[in-house]
């Protein structure tokens, strides 16, 4: 298996899988019930994906690429306005479970996810790294916890620390049916038909199959199991076949995923310095729906 250069850094660690894994990412994150009925939960319109899924992927990668090459005053100016919007996200009195959109130890796992986001699809593709280089990148992937209000020393310094919070929390994971339908429509692509209408079958009829292939692919077996889905010997041999195909392409990666980081960064820059007003929120109006909607098949 060829091999690139030893990553030295979180950025290292982009490869074209991270196109296919990104909705098994999000469903390791909300397998903790408080991020799970939270986000199926949100009354915050503004960032819903079935309501506008291209703000809320630019707010989603902004966030990733200022973790991983922004400047401490990027990140903190995004840190604020992201606290701002997750106070908006709380539990109800009729929620099954209590959460708050800044509770600490949830945004821990998040981040513990996004971290588990860059290893998996560079591993999927190269094979697995040396502790040495574990140890490295877990210290680099503090900004990703940092990001969300999460204390800088409650992040672990190493790799054998990162195992053992990971392994703690599996043992409390769990997704209830109303949050698993949320994230099958997220891995067919059928939550964009909830946004832009019947033209998005355009994408979503060619496309949706096959991003799910690469979501169940790209899933650790605990949360297969979680999802009640299954993956055949059969389902491997093609997703070796897919990894070997990717594998090629990806040797155009470094450089052009990199770009569009960057890009994300210059955009969010232009952004800071060209509103009128400094109070204007960087990510654009919060809208929040105060009352929650009666009908079951709801979506936020």
């Amino acid at each position: 298996m060829r091999r690139r250069q030893t990553p030295v850094e979180l950025a290292d660690l982009l490869t074209v899988v991270g196109l296919t894994n990104q909705v098994a990412n999000i469903i390791m994150q909300l397998a903790m019930p408080g991020v799970g009925h939270g986000v199926h939960e949100s009354r915050v319109v503004s960032g819903s994906p079935r309501r506008h899924p291209i703000k809320r992927a630019r707010t989603t990668g902004q966030y990733l690429a200022l973790a991983l090459m922004g400047s401490a005053e990027d990140r903190d100016a995004y840190r604020r306005e992201l606290a701002l919007v997750h106070a908006a996200v709380h539990a109800t009195p009729t929620s099954p479970v209590r959460y708050s959109g800044n509770a600490q130890q949830l945004q821990k796992w998040v981040a513990a996810c996004l971290f588990r986001y860059y290893l998996d699809q560079y591993t999927l593709l190269y094979g697995p790294l040396d502790t040495e280089t574990l140890d490295r990148l877990t210290v680099a992937a503090a900004p990703l916890a940092t990001g969300v209000n999460v204390e800088h020393g409650d992040w672990p310094r190493n790799w054998a620390e990162f195992t053992r919070y990971w392994e703690q929390q599996l043992p409390q994971l769990s997704i209830a049916p109303e949050v698993r339908e949320d994230l099958v429509s997220l891995a067919n692509l059928r939550f964009l038909e909830e946004a832009w209408g019947r033209p998005a079958r355009i994408v979503t009829r060619p496309l949706g199959g096959l991003f799910s292939f690469g979501t169940r692919a790209s899933l650790p077996p605990e949360f297969l199991d979680l999802m009640g889905w299954t993956f055949s010997d059969a389902d491997r041999r093609r997703y070796a076949l897919l990894l070997d195909a990717l594998r090629m392409v990806d040797v155009l990666n470094p450089f052009v995923l990199k770009s569009f980081y960057r890009a994300y960064i210059v955009d969010l820059r232009l952004r800071r310095r060209l509103r009128r007003d400094p109070t204007t929120p960087i990510l654009g109006r919060l809208e929040v729906r105060f009352q929650r909607p009666t009908s079951p098949d709801h979506r936020s």
